[in-house]
């Protein structure tokens, strides 16, 4: 007869190895002013060391504190406080973030908290557990309350919470130079939390929330240009989904198409995130209660034309973190399979997509049309024409499948410089001379079979099954089009 034994995980061991998780400093300052915000703080300071001999991090807040329950509670590795639930405007999840994003980046820490006029503390010392080797978490005394540092801060404010980093094991591993690399990560922590918070940090209410690096106070950016008068705002789009129980909550898209480069004053592309990013972060932006997830990314979405200047802001409320797949980072996300058809459906006709196409700078002339051509030729007014690589062809799609999607904006930049480089002049003359070496070698010919066969070998894996058809598709684009001889080979290799 089977029988149920208490099978609790080795406390150090557990502690140690979720320390690797995966948090960089800058996510895991983020997850604390998650719990801040969650908390009801309209008003965060995170404190960085000013002098080589005392290095901490501290993030303080004025929400709305707790009790010495609560905050034990709080301490503990999958809090009971997320069992019945969570409000809908929580930006956590687990119950684990506090530990975990904290313990990723020290072994120290101490979270003093005021509530009713009282203040508790309770610290996680890695050294105590690894001695202890069991869940032992310090409770502080009234003295050593009193000698935390930044317990001042809470003398302000009717509650709040300090949350306090010390003994950077990692960094002192890795750099060793503790004070140089948190000073490095004061200003690069600033520029990511402007851009996660930055709709908290631009309301124009009450309920904006003011977050301060040291001194200086933070400005949230604006990745959309909302109030740039070349913006183009696209029909809002609403779509109704289910969660894993199949109850259904809302999900809000709203397309933006930002002004060309050439419009953007410097304080434009200051407020935007600087003008190195103003292409490479086009895609989606997943906020979930107004708090940035995922930006910069298509998904895998078909790029086009339009994508340069495209942003797509998605608002998700914490109901759907199962089916999006929110991390315990909350770094990242998926569109579930089950919505994206009707998210790209509904993206590409609030965009005006088939109206682009038709006010586009140019249309692609061909020789013939059955060719997936690697060049196009494109027809301009007054009898011009220019000439660009073509994003569609059937090559260029084997990169865009297998190159981390981050990297498909900066791809596209050198490929317009290519386009934009392409020494006509020059090509003219040597061609008029005939002094273009246009020889076909047995060694081209092996490189197109070699490729063709790399091409095939990727149709397979992805669920192809008529080889010849494969085949027969990819000999219609440049460069195959131009060796029939290799398709028939092929041919007969594979049907052998």
């Amino acid at each position: 007869m089977s029988r149920l034994r208490e099978n609790k995980p080795t406390a150090d061991v557990l502690m140690t190895s979720m320390r690797a998780m995966g948090y960089s400093f800058k996510s895991a300052i983020a997850d604390i002013i998650d719990n801040s915000i969650s908390a009801h703080s309209n008003e965060i300071t995170i404190c960085f060391p000013t002098d080589p001999s005392e290095c901490y991090v501290a993030v303080c807040d004025n929400g709305d504190g707790m009790n010495s329950e609560e905050l034990f509670d709080a301490m503990k590795y999958g809090s009971e406080a997320k069992r019945g639930g969570r409000a809908d405007d929580d930006l956590g999840r687990f119950g684990l973030g506090l530990k975990a994003a904290s313990l990723s980046q020290c072994r120290k820490l101490t979270v003093a908290s005021k509530k009713n006029g009282v203040i508790s503390a309770f610290i996680w010392d890695l050294d105590v557990v690894e001695q202890k080797r069991d869940w032992y978490v310090i409770e502080c005394s009234s003295e050593q309350v009193e000698n935390i540092r930044f317990i001042d801060y809470l003398d302000r404010y009717s509650s709040g919470t300090v949350v306090l980093w010390e003994n950077f094991d990692i960094i002192e591993k890795s750099t060793g130079n503790v004070f140089g690399t948190l000073s490095n990560y004061m200003s690069e922590t600033a520029d990511y939390l402007s851009l996660i918070f930055h709709r908290f940090l631009n309301r124009n209410d009450k309920s904006v929330v003011q977050i301060k690096v040291n001194n200086f106070q933070l400005k949230g950016i604006d990745p959309f240009l909302e109030n740039h008068n070349k913006t183009n705002i696209r029909r809002e789009i609403k779509i109704m989904i289910p969660d894993s129980e199949g109850r259904e909550h809302m999900v809000t898209i709203q397309p933006f198409i930002l002004p060309f480069q050439k419009d953007l004053s410097a304080e434009d592309k200051k407020l935007s995130g600087g003008i190195e990013n103003y292409r490479s972060r086009q895609g989606f932006y997943i906020y979930r209660n107004e708090r940035l997830i995922v930006w910069g990314t298509w998904f895998n979405r078909h790029r086009d034309e339009l994508t340069k200047y495209a942003r797509i802001k998605v608002d998700i409320p914490n109901s759907l973190d199962d089916i999006w797949g929110i991390d315990i980072k909350k770094q990242s996300a998926t569109i579930p399979l089950s919505i994206r058809k009707r998210l790209t459906k509904a993206v590409d006709e609030t965009m005006d997509i088939s109206v682009h196409k038709q006010t586009y700078r140019g249309r692609v002339s061909k020789v013939d049309e059955k060719t997936d051509y690697v060049w196009d030729r494109i027809s301009l007014r007054d009898g011009l024409y220019t000439y660009r690589i073509n994003r569609n062809s059937k090559i260029f799609d084997l990169i865009k499948k297998n190159i981390n999607e981050e990297a498909l904006p900066y791809l596209d930049m050198v490929l317009e410089e290519i386009e934009n480089n392409v020494p006509y002049q020059q090509i003219y003359i040597d061609k008029s001379q005939n002094n273009i070496d246009e020889e076909v070698t047995d060694e081209r010919k092996a490189d197109i079979e070699a490729k063709a066969e790399v091409m095939i070998k990727f149709a397979v894996s992805a669920g192809a099954t008529d080889i010849n058809g494969v085949i027969e598709r990819l000999f219609l684009s440049e460069p195959f089009s131009n060796f029939p001889e290799i398709k028939e080979k092929l041919k007969e290799n594979h049907n052998g």
